[in-house]
This record gives structure tokens, sequence and C-alpha cells, in this order.
């Protein structure tokens, strides 16, 4: 069997490609584009001179990411100063593109918090039912984990730029479903939450601030 039409060289090449293309991403296209076609073609002549000389298809595929992982730094390096060039060409657009990137990171990092607060509750409730404080699949519990699931998805979206708007979306919906209804769960199962609902004179306004605040951040984003 040829390397070229092997399941290892293919293997191997498809995650090489999709490093490249990452590391190559917004900076300018026509350099990127040669940077892709100059990896195309180094990845065609290896697979030729492994068949030359009689290399095994999964012998080249772990040179391939051998060779890749060793070269990591160097290719960090080239986009470096691939994207300070850019900066330098166009400083305006280079720091709005900045700031877009902060944004998306702390879109990502609310998300993940919105997230991780399901998973909590979550933890919460498996733990009660294995004290047998309550009933396995109480209708409450199924929603949280509805909506804990909902947000995962959510997440997975808003890291794609394709889908970001659908993320957000996502994201908004599973917010006001983890808070008001963990918050409603955590108070049979939280001393703490059960105190504060009773003591705090403003937790109904605040619970509902924090809902109408995610909300508006991630229809925002």
């Amino acid at each position: 069997m040829s390397v070229l039409t092997s399941m290892p060289y293919h293997h191997a090449v498809h995650r090489v490609s999709r490093w490249c293309s990452w590391y190559t991403r917004e900076v300018d296209a026509q350099v990127a584009a040669g940077r892709r076609d100059e990896l195309a073609s180094d990845l065609y002549e290896h697979a030729i001179w492994a068949d030359e000389s009689g290399t095994t298809p999964r012998a080249v595929a772990r040179a391939i990411l051998s060779r890749a992982l060793r070269g990591a730094p160097a290719d960090l390096s080239w986009r470096h100063a691939q994207r300070r060039q850019v900066a330098l060409a166009d400083p305006t657009g280079f720091r709005q593109h900045r700031v877009e990137g902060a944004v998306s990171a702390l879109v990502l990092v609310v998300a993940s918090a919105v997230m991780g607060w399901g998973l909590f509750v979550l933890t919460r409730i498996a733990l009660s039912v294995i004290g047998e404080q309550i009933r396995p699949g109480s209708a409450t519990a199924l929603t949280i984990a509805s909506f804990t699931a909902l947000a995962v998805g959510g997440l997975v979206l808003l890291s794609r730029r394709r889908t970001r708007v659908l993320g957000a979306l996502v994201m908004v919906l599973a917010s006001f479903g983890l808070v008001h209804f963990g918050l409603f769960q955590l108070y049979s199962l939280s001393a703490t939450v059960g105190a504060l609902t009773f003591t705090m004179p403003g937790w109904g306004l605040a619970s509902n601030s924090l809902i109408a605040g995610l909300g508006l951040f991630f229809t925002a984003a």
C-alpha cells in the first residue's frame, strides 16, 4: 500500500494541517496560504520519499507528528512575527481585533462559570440522593440537568466564530434556568442558601438582577 493512500498518513496530515490552520489564523491571508501550501508540499514529498525508501505508513505518521511537535515553538514564533507585522501595518485594526478577542475570552469565562454552577448544583443533588435526603429523579433535578447540558452546548457554540451568536442565545436561556432552578433546589439542600433567603432582604432582587444581568451580557455578546 502506498503511503499516500494509507489511513495513518492521512490522519497525521489531518492533525498537522489543523495545527497549521490554527497558527496561521489572523495573519495576512496570502502569507497564511503560502505557509499552508508549503506544508502540504512538504508532507507530499515526505510520503513520496517514504514509498521509495520502503518506510511503513505508521512510521511516516509518527515522524510527521513528531516533527510537528518539535517544530511547534518555531511555528508560534513565526505567528508572533507575522502578527507583529499586521499590527505595524494597521495598528487601529489590530487593537480593535485584540479587544474583540478579549471580549470573546470574557464571554467564554462567564459561560464556563454558568456551566460550572450547574455542575455544582448537580453534584449537591447527587450527594443528597446518596444521603437519602431527596428522592432521585425529581422534576427540578432533571430540569437543572437539562439546562446544564444546554450550557455545555452553548459553551461549545461560543467557542466557534461561526456559531457564536447562536451560542450566546443558548446561554441566555441556560443562565436563566440554572440560576433560577439552581437556587430553588439549593434552598432545600443548603442551609446557607436557606438562611440567606430569609435573612437577606434583597435576596430575591439580587437573584433576579443576576439573571437579568447574565441575559443582557450574553445578548450583547
